[in-house]
């Protein structure tokens, strides 16, 4: 509007600590601890909100096996009667696209997991409780939570390599979401080579070359939530990436 002047400030702040170490032949450790800080003042919406974070995570390459922690909470919001947490549990098996065999993920979590860091860097606004600041599903202070996760997640999987390079998996997933809604899952992925084919010296000692690769996973779903009728799908889902 004409003849209106505002000033606004915002300072945001989101160091991150990474960590990798070989413990063995093929054992390695993984760390990260992050902390997100954000103050808006002025003439627009203002208030503060932090959070931290940190994740613990063990691997061993040669079998494919790792297991990874990862929680954080909600340190301060303008809002002194609302909190947010998460934590989340990870064991998987994963023996690689050129041996093939049994794959296996297991991954139950307790309220919101995920970092919300990268909405420090979000110029939209809602202040310090929307979706652009810190405390995006803030809740009201309650009870202890119990040991039942509110979201669990199983996969299994046999993975069988091509002859002529690729990988097809068959696969069961299996997900439950809150007290009543569970989503499952069986299909088939389909994994090729990076495309390039085989870079190797020798007799069969092809090694895959860094390309492009393509997945696709054609899947049968039945999703229910406890609220709306049970739904049945058929779906096809194509990535393409580099590695």
């Amino acid at each position: 509007l004409a003849g209106v002047t505002a000033v606004a400030q915002r300072v945001r702040l989101a160091p991150e600590l990474t960590g990798q170490w070989t413990v063995g032949e093929g054992v390695a450790l993984q760390t990260r601890l992050e902390v997100g800080g954000r103050y808006d003042g002025g003439d627009a919406e203002t208030g503060m909100g932090a959070e931290a974070g940190a994740e613990f995570g063990f691997a061993h390459l040669g079998t494919g096996f790792s297991v990874s922690a990862r929680g954080r909470t909600l340190l301060a919001h303008e809002a002194e009667q609302f909190r947010e947490w998460g934590a989340s549990f990870s064991v998987r098996l994963q023996p690689g696209r050129d041996r093939g065999g049994l794959s296996f993920s297991l991954d139950p979590s307790w309220g919101d997991a995920a970092s919300g860091t990268q909405a420090l860097w979000q110029a939209e606004g809602g202040g310090l409780g929307g979706p652009a600041g810190l405390g995006r599903g803030v809740q009201p202070v309650v009870d202890a939570p119990g040991w039942t996760p509110d979201r669990l997640t199983m996969e299994v999987g046999w993975g069988v390599v091509l002859p002529g390079g690729g990988q097809v998996v068959p696969f069961g997933r299996w997900t439950r979401e809150g007290a009543d809604g569970y989503r499952v899952n069986a299909g088939t992925r389909w994994t090729t080579l990076a495309l390039g084919g085989e870079s190797g010296e020798g007799k069969g000692e092809g090694r895959s070359r860094p390309g492009l690769r393509l997945m696709i996973d054609l899947f049968g779903e039945q999703v229910a939530t406890g609220i709306q009728p049970m739904e049945r799908r058929i779906g096809l889902l194509g990535k393409i990436g580099f590695q």
